[in-house]
């Protein structure tokens, strides 16, 4: 692991994402970066300014630039979770270590009818700190994330994860309010089977043969357990579709301006 940035650049920030969306409105994109690379980081950045123009009323192509200049500073090796939260006073960079040991290929759920709270659950950061309190819920259950009902109790997604049910050749997604997962959006692409909306209730969920989720940092993860409910999923089937989104993956510095390295004077 290398060390992170140096300090001096106004976008480069130590405080948590947190602490930024208790001082007012944000917008966050954020991904693993492994050696200087990521899984479809120009739709990472598209998504970000796209949201950070709905919710600021920002210029994608002034975001798109303070974006650019973050990626300017990442480091090119070693394992990392950065973070690019749009505030009221701009961009700010939190650049944060994650060893490759904290990456999982399997996960488990909580399904325990939890309304959705989020008033914007389509924009990345906007609901954070409820996002926050339904984690923490399921993790001081002794599971890893927690699945949320709409109003109607079918299902949108986990807090920090889309949810994807693998059955009869197929890959199924919850037709609910949820965020426009870039790495869904890439599987849609790559993967060998198609993927289609659905409604997903609880017994949905509870009665498939297998059951994934998807992120950013971990990427496609088994789902081992949804309450007391076991599963049987093909570990194959998680390394195929871990190996199309892969097909994304890219050298950020490929996004950067030509000529751009650390854009910033003061660096």
């Amino acid at each position: 692991m290398t060390s992170p940035p140096r300090a001096g650049c106004l976008l480069l920030s130590d405080r948590t994402v947190v602490d930024l969306a208790r001082s007012g409105s944000i917008v966050l994109d954020s991904w693993h970066l492994s050696d200087g690379t990521g899984i479809g980081i120009d739709r990472h950045r598209t998504r970000f300014t796209a949201h950070v123009r709905e919710v600021f009323g920002i210029d994608p192509a002034e975001s798109g630039a303070a974006y650019d200049h973050g990626l300017g500073h990442l480091p090119t090796t070693g394992s990392w979770f950065p973070g690019f939260v749009w505030t009221a006073d701009g961009l700010r960079l939190l650049v944060r270590p994650f060893p490759v040991e904290r990456l999982r290929t399997s996960t488990t759920l909580l399904l325990a009818g939890l309304r959705d709270a989020r008033k914007r659950p389509d924009i990345k950061g906007f609901d954070y700190l409820s996002q926050q309190y339904a984690h923490q819920q399921a993790t001081d259950a002794g599971y890893d994330d927690q699945v949320l009902s709409t109003p109607d109790g079918s299902l949108s997604e986990a807090v920090f994860a889309t949810v994807v049910i693998a059955q009869r050749g197929e890959l199924v997604v919850p037709d609910a309010p949820r965020l426009d997962s870039v790495t869904l959006d890439v599987l849609r692409e790559y993967a060998d089977r198609p993927v289609r909306q659905a409604t997903v209730t609880a017994s949905h969920l509870l009665a498939a043969p297998a059951a994934y989720t998807l992120s950013a940092l971990h990427g496609v993860r088994v789902v081992d357990r949804v309450n007391s409910t076991t599963y049987q999923p093909n570990p194959q089937l998680r390394d195929r579709l871990q190996a199309a989104i892969e097909r994304a993956r890219g050298p950020v510095s490929a996004l950067l301006p030509e000529g751009m390295r650390l854009p910033c004077a003061s660096c």
